[in-house]
């Protein structure tokens, strides 16, 4: 997690737990709670239907069939809360809300599944109820089913139906109860101002939008995510009124200062690999990347997201993040030569659609990071 000090100010953060003793998850919340740490909420994993984290075999999804143990975590966290705030008096001190993530259903295995029916949706209301009644605040409804075994993780997030409509159904039954949040295939800014407009507009007991995948494989969208909300908030025109472009520039350029600042503190506590302090910056080249593909292909896939930024202020982009990239190599890898050879800034108004090259400023990671890990973080990316 890091140390406590890190998140004095990010009392915005959700920290999520697996887990499926009661008893173990109580002191896990209290430990984290005397520890320091700021959360505006503590959420359980009843969604995760991945073997790798265990939900295929004991918690996670499986969760889901189990309402009474299930109802019995969210107490067991809320008795953590309530046993350290209890005896506090001051009043700054806000307790994080206890929530759930889980799905819309779930199948034993993938020769199982079929259209969910009311029974199902029964099922999901009862085992909600549970959870509800036991203390939880909040519940984040990922609309599609799990299955449990004989699919994998990444196909788990796109074979099962969405069902948005069991959503708004738990969402309307639980109104006044429990916040309930609609997550699974937001993929774009488009389809958030879509639902931003069906949810909210028109007043619907759907409380929120959670988007995850979609903001790691492209997550300069944030800048638009963010326009969205003033848009919500202050009723702008349209999300392209704040200069997004700038924002941008803005935070490559400060997380590069702190990637180094980091990497080369003594007293960094933080600890972080090489490969964490360099995978957002390469993250931002790939979608970079794929946005000024987009300017450039013969035929555009109706799939594609539709790019943030124009073409030329892509193409503005790319000195600063090529200075990025080289200045990592220079203070990260002082050992691959004995004098840096910075190459010299061209303009933006004397580059060329030639020396915009995201693709080769993508695979320089290669020898920041080495080849086998920049290759995992582009299948991986494929993946989202």
């Amino acid at each position: 997690l890091g140390h406590p000090n890190y998140y004095e100010e990010a009392s915005h953060l959700i920290l999520q737990l697996g887990c499926n003793n009661p008893s173990r998850l109580r002191s896990c919340v209290q430990n984290i709670l005397e520890s320091g740490y700021n959360f505006a909420e503590i959420n359980l994993n009843c969604g995760c239907p991945s073997i790798e984290s265990g939900g295929a075999s004991s918690y996670g999804a499986s969760l889901m069939k189990d309402a009474s143990l299930t109802a019995k975590l969210v107490h067991s966290a809320k008795c953590g809360l309530d046993e350290h705030f209890g005896g506090k008096k001051n009043n700054d001190l806000t307790p994080p809300k206890i929530s759930v993530k889980c799905r819309i259903g779930f199948f034993d295995h993938a020769n199982d599944m079929q259209p969910l029916t009311d029974t199902d949706y029964s099922y999901l209301n009862e085992y909600l109820t549970s959870i509800c009644n036991a203390g939880a605040d909040h519940v984040v409804l990922h609309a599609r089913p799990a299955i449990l075994a004989g699919l994998s993780p990444v196909k788990n997030r796109i074979v099962p139906e969405l069902n948005y409509q069991f959503v708004e159904r738990i969402a309307h039954d639980f109104h006044g109860k429990m916040d309930v949040t609609i997550n699974g295939g937001v993929t774009s800014l488009d389809q958030l101002e879509t639902m931003q407009k069906d949810y909210f507009e028109r007043e619907s007991s759907i409380d929120g939008i959670m988007a995850g995948r979609w903001c790691l494989r492209r997550p300069l969208d944030l800048v638009g995510v963010e326009a969205l909300l003033q848009k919500q908030r202050q009723q702008q025109q349209s999300h392209e009124n704040i200069n997004s472009k700038i924002i941008v520039e803005r935070v490559i350029e400060q997380y590069v200062n702190y990637a180094i600042q980091t990497a080369t503190s003594s007293s960094n506590k933080q600890q972080f690999t090489m490969a964490e302090l360099c995978l957002p910056l390469f993250l931002v080249i790939e979608h970079l990347k794929d946005d000024y593909e987009y300017y450039y292909a013969d035929e555009i896939d109706s799939n594609s997201n539709r790019p943030l930024l124009a073409c030329e202020e892509i193409e503005s982009l790319y000195t600063v993040v090529l200075d990025g990239v080289q200045q990592m190599e220079e203070i990260m890898c002082p050992d691959n030569g004995s004098q840096p050879k910075k190459k010299k800034k061209k303009s933006v108004s004397s580059l060329s659609h030639d020396d915009v090259n995201f693709k080769k400023l993508s695979s320089s990671f290669k020898g920041l990071v080495g080849t086998k890990v920049a290759n995992k973080w582009k299948r991986n990316r494929a993946e989202l």
